[in-house]
């Protein structure tokens, strides 16, 4: 049971006052302070206590009775209750009452003593939980005020209220009187100490025994692991198909791990121009770029005043200005674009009234265009401009997610003068996730909504545009949907309907990839019938589109280093010394997922850990001399704000997010 329920427990076995439907009050608890003629129109008919939240009888069959029939508002639902709704004042149906509001406010207005001295009074003989005498109690509350301030009292400033050790998260259980735990912290001063010491001890262990598991994993025996797993995830998807697959899979790598952000990294994209890049955003309020040859960071945007949701690399600015760029969006309700070569904010996108979630850059027009999920709208940007063209209106909660379509046709790609709608998006659509469960398809030509998919039971956390796997791979006939209703479904375009649906995930689905690949050819390219999916589960899953059928393989992160998957990305690097024609030989592909995962911080837990000690053994040595009892209290409780603060300290310093190249297919 948690504290607050604990509290909760204890103030309804007293009889106190708490907030909501409560029983009534104890008459000669309130006879303490107020007369009988003060009370006598309050006593509730069934209980013949003080009404709380009174209510007046008034069914017709008791018309001619003098006295007004108040009852208390929770001793009547009780008695309906067990007296199938019969009137408890003569035995009928249809019991009638309503709330009497001036008796209410004639009884909160009364005068009253502190309900736990009162109790404390009553006691003649026996001994507490500490083993006292009723004698021995020197806990007085002098609280004389209105009953209707009993609940804050008793909450707040009541001097008989138990209260928890202050080293009770170190192992001490007791309690007692608010006024007499300053005498338990002083005799019990070394105990406590020791407590602390000992909790250092199993962190120091802890800490120990992870710097064992990291240097496992930086051992050359991990490679034999990484090979087996290799064969074990070919053996696998062997099951489903008889395609070779050293020819996917000629190589395992070991994972790359980009440390850095210090909350969860909500998205990733990459560029393979004028060098590999990799860009990502995170809840901590930043915008990272990336080496992907080296793994180090290379550039930090701290522009943003919020959580960054997504980070794209902008095609457009490159395309006309030969520059690498990237487009944020954020809870601070702004999309901003970034230039990595000169660490400066160029654009700012400002107009939404509410968080900005994910974003999308336009296939056509050089990319020219964004789009936006922001409130329960979809806005469309020109980037050049920073102006807003246009909102798409039709989803009932925040829109989460978006991604414009490629052309229909790819044989209008080529079309740069497909200049008709809004911006010249003849055959493009966006399509966008919801908290209200659905995912909408809008036609940018006509700036309306074409398609409407219904499905899914909460919100849509990722959406992919992608082909059904099973013809020409020039046509986006599919989307791809996860959710956090833990499912991964795949949807029709054309028919409007849900053709596949992947159970497996045990949380929230927070990514959707298709993948490079296919089980029943070798050839890379936009056609796959595999698709994944990341999970706050902690897993990621791979599944045939052709079946709905148990997985076709399950990865699982470490869950000593990851904490869920928040975001997936499929990146293809070109190999060096190929030519230029594209063949399955040509790239590498690099599934790299982003996360929450412990860092290794040890260097820095260990010296904190070896100079509070110090500290600890320094403290419990000397002799302290009492100057008076303000400074007792202040040293106290300064003594513990610094432990809890040092373990506060702790946890955050060993907790970092990353991004991993989990594996890669040559």
């Amino acid at each position: 049971m948690s504290k607050i329920e604990d509290e909760k427990s204890e103030e309804n076995e007293r009889g106190h006052v708490a907030t909501g439907v409560t029983p009534c009050f104890d008459k000669d608890w309130v006879l303490r302070s107020n007369s009988p003629e003060q009370i006598n129109h309050c006593i509730c008919l069934i209980c013949k206590q003080i009404a709380n939240n009174p209510v007046e009888i008034n069914c017709a069959q008791h018309e001619n009775m003098d006295e007004a029939l108040i009852v208390g508002e929770n001793c009547l639902k009780q008695f309906l209750s067990n007296n199938n709704n019969a009137c408890p004042v003569e035995p009928h149906d249809g019991c009638q009452y309503y709330k009497a509001k001036a008796v209410q406010k004639h009884i909160s207005e009364l005068n009253v003593i502190c309900q736990r001295q009162f109790k404390q009074d009553l006691k003649t003989t026996g001994r507490n939980e500490e083993g006292q005498t009723v004698e021995d109690v020197t806990a007085i509350c002098h609280f004389n005020g209105k009953i209707k301030d009993m609940s804050y009292h008793l909450n707040t400033t009541c001097g008989l209220k138990l209260s928890n050790c202050w080293f009770k998260e170190f192992g001490c259980s007791h309690s007692c009187f608010e006024i007499e735990l300053k005498q338990h912290l002083i005799r019990n001063m070394r105990d406590h100490f020791e407590l602390v010491i000992k909790k250092f001890e199993l962190m120091q262990q802890i800490i120990q025994q992870q710097q064992k598991e990291i240097s496992k994993i930086n051992n050359d025996e991990n490679k034999n692991e990484d090979y087996n797993n290799y064969e074990l995830l070919k053996s696998k998807f062997n099951q489903h198909s008889a395609i070779n697959f050293d020819i996917l899979l000629s190589s395992l790598k070991l994972p790359k791990t980009f440390n850095g952000h210090t909350h969860t990294v909500y998205s990733i994209d990459y560029t393979l121009d004028n060098g590999q890049f990799l860009c990502s955003s995170s809840g901590d309020n930043t915008v990272r770029v990336w080496d992907m040859k080296t793994s180090k960071q290379i550039q930090l945007f701290n522009g943003h005043s919020s959580s960054v949701y997504c980070a794209k690399f902008s095609p457009y600015h490159y395309n006309n200005h030969n520059r690498n760029v990237i487009c944020s969006s954020s809870l601070d309700k702004t999309i901003r674009v970034w230039d990595i070569k000169d660490n400066q904010q160029l654009q700012i996108f400002n107009g939404n009234s509410n968080v900005v979630c994910g974003i999308d850059i336009s296939p056509f027009n050089g990319g020219r265009y964004l789009c936006s999920g922001s409130d329960n709208n979809i806005r469309l940007w020109d980037i050049e401009t920073s102006k807003s063209l246009h909102v798409f209106k039709g989803h009932k909660n925040t829109v989460w997610c978006v991604e414009f379509s490629s052309l229909q046709s790819k044989k209008n790609n080529s079309n740069k003068n497909n200049s008709v709608g809004v911006i010249g998006g003849n055959g493009y659509t966006i399509c966008s996730g919801s908290g209200d469960n659905t995912i909408c398809i809008w036609d940018i030509e006509t700036t309306k909504q074409s398609t409407i998919f219904k499905g899914h039971k909460n919100w849509i956390r990722s959406l992919k545009y992608g082909s059904n796997g099973l013809g020409n791979s020039e046509d986006q006939t599919t989307i791809l949907s996860g959710s956090s209703d833990k499912s991964v479904r795949l949807w029709d375009i054309r028919s409007a309907q849900q053709i596949q649906l992947f159970k497996g995930h045990t949380q929230t689905v927070w990514a959707v990839q298709y993948s490079p690949f296919a089980v029943d050819n070798i050839e890379f390219g936009d056609s796959s019938n595999v698709i994944c999916s990341g999970s706050e589960d902690n897993t990621i899953r791979f599944w045939d589109v052709r079946s709905n059928k148990k997985e076709l393989y399950v990865i699982k992160a470490d869950n000593q280093e990851d904490n869920g998957i928040s975001c997936l990305k499929f990146i293809s690097l070109k190999m060096k010394g190929k030519n230029n024609n594209k063949t399955n030989n040509d790239y590498d592909v690099h599934l790299c997922y982003g996360s929450r995962r412990d860092s290794d911080k040890n260097f820095l837990v260990d010296l904190f850990y070896l100079q509070f000690s110090i500290f600890l053994v320094f403290f419990l040595r000397i002799q302290v001399t009492w100057i008076d009892q303000y400074k007792q209290d202040l040293f106290l409780k300064n003594v513990v704000d610094i432990i809890s603060f040092a373990f506060l300290f702790l946890h955050l310093k060993t907790k970092t997010n990353t991004i991993k190249f989990l594996c890669s297919f040559k």
